[in-house]
C-alpha cells in the first residue's frame, strides 16, 4: 500500500522549467502518467480473456485494474499506441503516480505526461530588437519571425525552442576571430591559421595555432612585399581599413545569447571553430583546402590536428570561376566524413555562382533582401540550394541613407589593427560601419544547420541540403523596391533586384523553424545526379539510394520518380518509375525538373523536386511587368567594400 506520507510531500511537483514546462495550480493535485505495459503482461492477457467472455470494456479499463493492484483509485486515458497508457489520478502528483506504478511487474515504464507549452524565445540581448538599438534601428530582423514587412526573415526565434545548436561545432573558414569580443569568448574552440605567407598573415612564422584576426587591411607596401614573397602580383586594391571578416561571420553563428549584452544568434549553444585562411589581399586555394581538410578532422601535414572537429563549415568566400578538381576531392573527403559545407554565392550583380559554392555537394546560399527579392549584388544559378537574408539599404525615401536592413553582427573597431579588450568590442551598425554581403546569409544557414544537426545527428550532407530545400518557403513574386522582372539563368551580364526562382535562387527562403522541425521528424528524399555535370547525350543517373527514413523508421521500401517539366531534352517514357535510379539521355542544353517520393517501413512519404541543368544553360527570362532590374547595392559600391580582387584560380576574396 502507498505511504501515505510520502503522498502527501510529494504533492505539487508539478513545476516550470527551462524547457517549457507550464506551472499551473489547478493541476497540482491531479496527475497524468504515461505507462509502457510489456508484451507479455498478464493485465493484456486479463484483458483479452475478460473480453472474450462478454465483457467489451475490460480493455477500456486496464490502467484502472493496474491502480486496483497497486492499491491506488486510477482511471484510464486515451491509448497513445502499442502498449502505451494514459493513467489518471486524483490527489497526488504525476510524479507520485509514476513512481507506484513503475514498480509494477507488468511495467515496462511509467513516466509523468507533462503539459508542454510554446517557448517564448525572445531573447534578452538588448540588440536583439529594434526598439531602442542604436546601431541597426530594425535590430536583429533577419533572426525574427517573418511577416509582412520582413517576409525574408528566417525565423529562427521559432527554431530555438526545439534546438539552440547544443553539441553541434561551426568551422568558420575565414579572416579568424577576435577571441576577446565578449558576445564570442566564451563560444570559441582553439582554432588554426592556415596561411603560409608572413606577408598575407601580417604576422611571421606561417601556420600555426593562433586563429586570430589581426587584420586584413593593406597599402602599396604591403602589396609589394605579398608580390615579393608570394612571386606573383596579387592584383589587389589598397585596403585602408580591416574587414573583421570572420569576426563577423562569427557572430551570425554563435554569439553569446541570453547573456544580456550585445547581440543574439542562429545557434546559441554551437561552438566555433576558426580556421584563419584568408588574409591580406585574400588566400591560396591550397590554404583554403587544408583549412577544410583540418576543420573536419582529417590530417593536414605539418599541423596538429583538431580535438573538436567540426560538424559545419561555413566558407564566405570564393572567386568567379569554375570548381577545379582540387576542390572537387577535398569536398568529396569533408562530406564523407559526414561534414556539411555552406557557402555564400558571391557578390557580382546577378552573374554566375562563385567558386567553390558551384561545387557539387555545397550548399550554395544566394542574397535577399528584406522583401525576399534577390537582392541587387547577389549573385545567382542553377547551384543555388536556398537564399537567406544578405542585408540591403531600403530606406523610407530617396534622402534616407541609412541602411535600415543591414546585418547586424560582432566587430572588432579598429580601423587597422585590433583594439583589444572591452575596448574593441563592436557591432556593426547602418550608418558608418555597414554589413552586407552574401557572406553574411551563409552563416545563416551554417546556423540553422547545427540546429538540425542537434535534433538529428545521423543526417548526411545530402540529407540537410534537401531538408533546407523541402522546408523551405517559396519565394515573393510581389514587393520588389523597383520595377522587376524575373530572375533568369547569369548570361554574363548584370541583373539586380528580380523575382528569385526556383531555377535561380534556390528552393526558396530559408525557414530555420520549419528545417528544425523536418529534421526532428520527416523522412528524407535526395536527388544525386551523375555525373554532377550533365551534358547531352551522355546517360545521367538521378539516384534516390541516399534518401533516409523517419527517426521512426528503419528503411526506405519504395521509390517514385515524376518528370515535372522535361525542357524538351528528356522524357519519362522509358523510366521505370519506382526504380531507386533512373538513367536519362539529354538531348541537348537546358534544364529539366524531376520529383521523386520516398516511402519508409512506417508508411511516411517524403517528397523532393530539382531542377537538372544540362550544358550551358539555356537563358529565358520572363517579365513580371516591365522595367529593368533594380537593386541598392551596384557593382562599384560592391568593390568597395570587397577586400581584393579575385586572382586567377587560385586566389581567393573575401565575399564581403
Amino acid at each position: 500500500m502507498w505511504d501515505m506520507n510520502a503522498r502527501r510531500s510529494l504533492r505539487g511537483l508539478l513545476f516550470c522549467s527551462m524547457l517549457g514546462l507550464a506551472s499551473w495550480s489547478s493541476f497540482a493535485d491531479s496527475a497524468r502518467v504515461m505507462v509502457k505495459l510489456k508484451a507479455d503482461a498478464s493485465l493484456l492477457r486479463s484483458s483479452v480473456v475478460q473480453a472474450q467472455s462478454g465483457d467489451n470494456t475490460a480493455q477500456n479499463h486496464v490502467m484502472q485494474r493496474l491502480g486496483l493492484r497497486r492499491g491506488l483509485e486510477v482511471q484510464d486515458g486515451r491509448e497513445v499506441g502499442n502498449r502505451l497508457h494514459v493513467a489518471l489520478a486524483q490527489g497526488m502528483s504525476s510524479e507520485a503516480l509514476a513512481a507506484v506504478l513503475a514498480k509494477d511487474s507488468d511495467v515496462v515504464y511509467a513516466v509523468p505526461d507533462r503539459w508542454r507549452k510554446p517557448h517564448t524565445a525572445v531573447p534578452n540581448d538588448p540588440l536583439y530588437v529594434a526598439m531602442g538599438n542604436i546601431y541597426v534601428d530594425t535590430g536583429q530582423w533577419y533572426l525574427h519571425p517573418y511577416d509582412s514587412t520582413i517576409p525574408a526573415a528566417i525565423n529562427a526565434e521559432g527554431a530555438w525552442g526545439t534546438a539552440t545548436g547544443l553539441g553541434q561545432v561551426v568551422a568558420v573558414l575565414d579572416s579568424g576571430v577576435r577571441f576577446d569580443h565578449p558576445d564570442l569568448q566564451n563560444k570559441l574552440n582553439s582554432g588554426y591559421n592556415m596561411i603560409s605567407y608572413a606577408s598575407v598573415a601580417g604576422v611571421s612564422g606561417g601556420r600555426s595555432a593562433d586563429a586570430s584576426d589581426l587584420g586584413d587591411w593593406v597599402d602599396s607596401a604591403g602589396i609589394t612585399a605579398i608580390h615579393n614573397e608570394v612571386g606573383v602580383n596579387p592584383e589587389c586594391d589598397v585596403q585602408a581599413t580591416s574587414s573583421w571578416h570572420g569576426t563577423k561571420v562569427s557572430g551570425i553563428i554563435g554569439a553569446e545569447t541570453n547573456n544580456s549584452i550585445g547581440m543574439a544568434s542562429v545557434a546559441p549553444d554551437a561552438r566555433i571553430l576558426p580556421v584563419r585562411i584568408l588574409g591580406k589581399c585574400g588566400g591560396w586555394d591550397s590554404d583554403i583546402l587544408a583549412g577544410m581538410r583540418w576543420a573536419a578532422g582529417l590530417a593536414v601535414s605539418g599541423a596538429t590536428s583538431t580535438t573538436t572537429p567540426a560538424r559545419v563549415i561555413n566558407m564566405s568566400l570564393g572567386a568567379q570561376d569554375s570548381c577545379s578538381q582540387a576542390y572537387k576531392d577535398v569536398i568529396n573527403e569533408v562530406t564523407s566524413a559526414h561534414v556539411v559545407i555552406v557557402a555564400s554565392a558571391g557578390n557580382d550583380d546577378g552573374k554566375a555562382v562563385s567558386s567553390p559554392a558551384n561545387c557539387p555537394g555545397v550548399i550554395a546560399v544566394a542574397g535577399l533582401r528584406h522583401a525576399g527579392t534577390k537582392v541587387g549584388y547577389s549573385s545567382i544559378g542553377p547551384e543555388v540550394t536556398v537564399s537567406a537574408p544578405s542585408g540591403n539599404c531600403a530606406g523610407a525615401d530617396s534622402n534616407d541613407t541609412t541602411c535600415h536592413y543591414a546585418i547586424l553582427t560582432t566587430t572588432n573597431t579598429g580601423a587597422t589593427s585590433p583594439v583589444a579588450g572591452p575596448a574593441g568590442a563592436g557591432y556593426t551598425n547602418s550608418t558608418t560601419n555597414i554589413s552586407y554581403g552574401t557572406s553574411f546569409a551563409a552563416p545563416q544557414v551554417s546556423g540553422t544547420v547545427a540546429l538540425m544537426l542537434q535534433v538529428r545527428s545521423s543526417l548526411t550532407p545530402a540529407a540537410v541540403s534537401s531538408l533546407l530545400r523541402k522546408s523551405a518557403r517559396a519565394f515573393p513574386t510581389t514587393g520588389a523596391a523597383t520595377s522587376s522582372s524575373v530572375c533568369h539563368l547569369p548570361d554574363g551580364t548584370q541583373q539586380l533586384e528580380c523575382y528569385c526562382t526556383t531555377l535561380t535562387c534556390g528552393a526558396g527562403m530559408l525557414d530555420a523553424a520549419a528545417a528544425v522541425q523536418a529534421a526532428s521528424s520527416d523522412a528524407v528524399a535526395v536527388i544525386a545526379v551523375s555525373p554532377a555535370a550533365p551534358t547531352p547525350g551522355v546517360v545521367t543517373h538521378l539516384d534516390g539510394t541516399q534518401s533516409m527514413p523517419s527517426p521512426g523508421g528503419s528503411s526506405i521500401v519504395s521509390y517514385q520518380w515524376t518528370l515535372l517539366d522535361g525542357g524538351g531534352i528528356v522524357s519519362s517514357s522509358a523510366w521505370n518509375a519506382s526504380s531507386s535510379t533512373v538513367p536519362v539521355t539529354p538531348s541537348g542544353t537546358g534544364s529539366f525538373h524531376v520529383q521523386l517520393t520516398v516511402t519508409d517501413n512506417t508508411a511516411q512519404t517524403a517528397s523532393i523536386d530539382q531542377w537538372v541543368v544540362v550544358g550551358a544553360p539555356t537563358v529565358t527570362t520572363t517579365s513580371s511587368g516591365g522595367g529593368g532590374g533594380g537593386g541598392e547595392v551596384g557593382g562599384l559600391e560592391l568593390a568597395a567594400m570587397a577586400l581584393c580582387l579575385a586572382l586567377g584560380t587560385s586566389w581567393r576574396r573575401i565575399k564581403a
